[in-house]
């Protein structure tokens, strides 16, 4: 934890906004048909604690900074990995819209976001963000494991 700070962050920023668009996106205009509007947890815990968890990532990718990292975007192969993961995921939602809703497109929209926000702390040195992203892919994938089950 030495050398976090509390500051805005471009960086977090940019990651929270490219892994947003196409979840507002959806939110505006939903595809017919809409697999994941069923997407919440029958269990209380698991469905509040994926959306504290989601939330709690997101202002601390936006507040959390490292003193000693100058650079606004993080030239490392973690950064690389986190718009990797973004990329992949918005071609994940360009299917989910064609029409491609099996399991094979879901999962991979329910495990990058994570994936995203874990590349991008260790990119940052904001190692709080990353344990918090684990956190964050197990209850995430609690609740689509109940909604869309494997096999």
């Amino acid at each position: 934890m030495r050398g976090l700070v509390i500051r805005f962050s471009p960086f977090g920023a940019i990651i929270v906004a490219l892994q947003a668009l196409p979840n507002i996106l959806w939110a505006l205009r939903p595809p017919e048909p809409n697999a994941l509007s069923i997407n919440a947890s029958q269990n209380l815990l698991i469905e509040y604690g994926e959306h504290v968890l989601g939330v709690a990532i997101v202002i601390m990718l936006l507040f959390a900074n490292n003193t000693f990292s100058k650079q606004i975007i993080p030239r490392n192969p973690w950064t690389v990995l986190g718009f990797v993961g973004i990329a992949l995921y918005w071609v994940c939602w360009v299917l989910y819209y064609a029409g491609y809703q099996s399991n094979a497109v879901i999962y991979p929209m329910v495990i990058l976001p994570p994936i995203v926000f874990f590349s991008a702390a260790l990119a940052s040195k904001v190692y709080p963000v990353a344990v918090t992203s684990v956190f964050f892919l197990v209850f995430h994938l609690l609740v689509t494991l109940e909604n869309f089950p494997l096999g």
